[in-house]
């Protein structure tokens, strides 16, 4: 879990909407390709958002104490 909040929010972020960018090349009603590429990117958007808001709340609580 540690090494997983060491991990640069952005970097995930970026991947993610770089492969929901892709999915929507491949997005189509007859092949699940797109839709698998876009919720993989879709999660990893999520989770770098949780991570960077994590970060985020452990670096204001140290200032303030």
């Amino acid at each position: 879990m540690k090494k997983l909040l060491k991990i640069n929010p952005q970097y995930l972020i970026s991947i993610g909407v770089i492969l929901m960018g892709i999915a929507g090349i491949f997005f189509e009603i007859t092949s699940d390709i797109g839709l698998g590429i876009n919720f993989i990117g879709s999660f990893m958007v999520i989770l770098g958002a949780i991570i960077g808001f994590i970060q985020y709340k452990k670096n204001s609580n140290s200032e303030n104490i």
